[in-house]
């Protein structure tokens, strides 16, 4: 609004530069003078709740503050729909305070923290969803799933607000929190040095862009040794030449309606899904590591030496996810590929609406979408198998009222608010109430009713209808989303397998892991053998089908000549 004719105008000048200068008391005083000309000044209000979030320092005495803040900006938001990028984003700024203090003082997560990240995470997409170039509310959104314990989710939104702001100490430096807490939850030992050690270098990053940042002396400490005693050279314009072109990745890959891909498709899946970090592993910041294109996603379970049907039955549904995994994977690298050995199928409809039918690829990928999709309730089945709930295969389900995180009690409350389930629960509610509601939409209109694709602006406006690059970038953050799952479930289930050999140790037992862990696809010593075996069993049956023959041959040649 134009305030040069309004007589509060110098005071409210006043108020936001004391704001800036970060004098938040006599900020307070002069934006409180504003609203005692009017109460409804909209630009006012959101100031006030500017200085009211910035100023709060977690003292319980002023928590009021926050609500206050709240209350201004969810007034205001509906008055003035054209600056709801900036409401949101203070909204998510309040409850985002809010569960950062509490988390602090608490030590772990309960119900409330939960809820006010849950607020924080709705806001700050609120606010990306009006303009996506706000680095900082990228990182404070990844900050958000981070604590939520959805950690590849918040790694990507970190590598958002680098695309946007490559000097942006803050996305670097949180990138670097966020790898410590993967190495501490990963077992596989090259998978936590090469994460501590990423962790250490982003930490460095952000205190070379800026030394004077307030950070702990002892993690500072911790950051300047590690880089000095391993003589690592903090250089962040080599580290962008080699990491900007995986991420740039995020925002500039198009479905391929068109374009002919000849060469090898197993070339092009490697370089797909690695670009895209679509396999299991912690290498997302490597480029042809000998890691970085590997599924090395593993667990490890106890069970009693005479039991031998549940760790089968166990691992059977656990492989049965990674597998389904691996097809959608699959077939939404099979979709973008279209080689020329697969056009002869296409047999479009040229219809006044532009539609995509009959495309193979666009096919494909809706394939891609159902498989990907029906991984959700796999893992309720997992759940149930695992913590022997009981439930009858009817009543398991990840959504809804039949939801295995909420029926026969909360799972998350019986698990203490471990976070590796508040992650599950967090998506959970993300697909259900919140801005990914429409992949259910999606599914139930491809499996039951009918779906129309474009690739042409002015799509129809109808809940059946949708642009081809949205359902193709709705698909691909849906195998991220399952690739945090799958990496929370193994959290989760090697944690708890840990703890019950700490107790079975301390009794005075040595129970050695149970692994379940192979990439097959590799040529290493274990497959070799495999092979080897695989064609000696081949070569063995083949020659008893052979001898089998004969022997019916001759007895049928004595019969004849008797």
């Amino acid at each position: 609004m134009n305030i040069d004719n309004e007589p509060w105008k110098a005071d409210y000048i006043e108020a936001y530069n004391y704001c800036n200068a970060g004098e938040y008391e006599k900020a307070l005083l002069k934006i409180n003078k504003v609203l005692s000309f009017d109460k409804n000044i909209i630009s006012a209000r959101n100031l006030k709740a500017s200085v009211l979030i910035d100023s709060w320092n977690g003292d319980p005495k002023t928590r009021k503050n926050i609500f206050e803040a709240i209350d201004h900006l969810k007034a205001i938001i509906e008055k003035d729909p054209e600056n709801k990028k900036s409401y949101s984003m203070n909204l998510g700024n309040a409850y985002y305070q809010l569960a950062k203090n509490d988390l602090e003082a608490e030590g772990k997560l309960n119900p409330e923290i939960i809820n006010d990240l849950e607020k924080a995470k709705r806001w700050f997409q609120e606010s990306l969803s009006t303009c996506e170039d706000q680095p900082a509310v990228w990182i404070n959104k990844g900050n958000t799933l981070d604590y939520l314990g959805r950690h590849f989710e918040a790694l990507y939104c970190y590598d958002r607000a680098v695309l946007l702001n490559p000097q942006h100490y803050n996305a670097w430096g949180n990138r670097g929190i966020c790898c410590w807490t993967l190495s501490r939850l990963v077992e596989n030992k090259k998978d936590k040095t090469k994460l501590y050690r990423d962790s250490m270098i982003y930490l460095a990053i952000e205190l070379k862009l800026y030394p004077s940042f307030e950070i702990n002396d002892f993690y500072k400490k911790l950051v300047n040794d590690f880089i000095q005693q391993n003589k690592v050279l903090i250089d962040l314009e080599t580290t962008l030449k080699e990491q900007l072109p995986k991420k740039r990745t995020i925002v500039e890959e198009r479905f391929n309606v068109y374009s002919k891909q000849p060469g090898s498709f197993k070339d092009f899946y490697f370089n797909f899904c690695e670009m895209h970090n679509l396999f299991l592993n912690t290498h997302f910041d490597c480029n042809n590591c000998g890691c970085s294109n590997s599924d090395i996603i593993n667990i490890s379970f106890i069970s009693s030496i005479n039991d031998q049907i549940r760790p089968y039955k166990f691992f059977k549904k656990w492989y049965c996810l990674i597998d389904d995994y691996k097809t959608a994977r699959f077939f939404l690298t099979l979709a973008q590929y279209r080689h020329p050995d697969f056009l002869f199928m296409n047999n479009p409809r040229y219809e006044s609406d532009y539609s995509l039918n009959y495309y193979l690829n666009v096919e494909i990928l809706k394939a891609a979408f159902l498989i990907a999709f029906n991984i959700y309730d796999k893992v309720a089945f997992l759940i149930n198998d695992y913590e022997e709930l009981g439930l009858k295969d009817e009543n398991v389900s990840f959504w809804d009222g039949k939801s295995i995180l909420t029926i026969k009690g909360n799972l998350m409350e019986k698990e203490e608010y471990n976070k590796n389930i508040v992650a599950l629960f967090s998506i959970k509610k993300e697909i259900e109430k919140e801005e990914f509601t429409k992949i259910k939409e999606i599914r139930n209109l491809i499996a039951h009713r009918y779906f129309i694709l474009h690739d042409i602006g002015g799509v129809e406006n109808s809940n059946y209808h949708m642009d081809i690059q949205d359902f193709f970038k709705s698909t691909l953050y849906m195998l991220l989303q399952i690739k945090n799952i799958l990496f929370s479930l193994s959290f989760f289930i090697t944690e708890k397998e840990n703890h019950k050999r700490e107790i079975a140790e301390k009794e005075g037992k040595i129970i050695p892991p149970l692994e379940w862990v192979h990439d097959w696809e590799k040529d290493d010593e274990i497959t070799i053998i495999a092979k080897k075996l695989d064609k000696e069993l081949g070569e063995s049956t083949d020659k008893f089908i052979s001898d089998m023959f004969e022997i019916v041959n001759k007895k049928s040649d004595e019969h004849e000549k008797q």
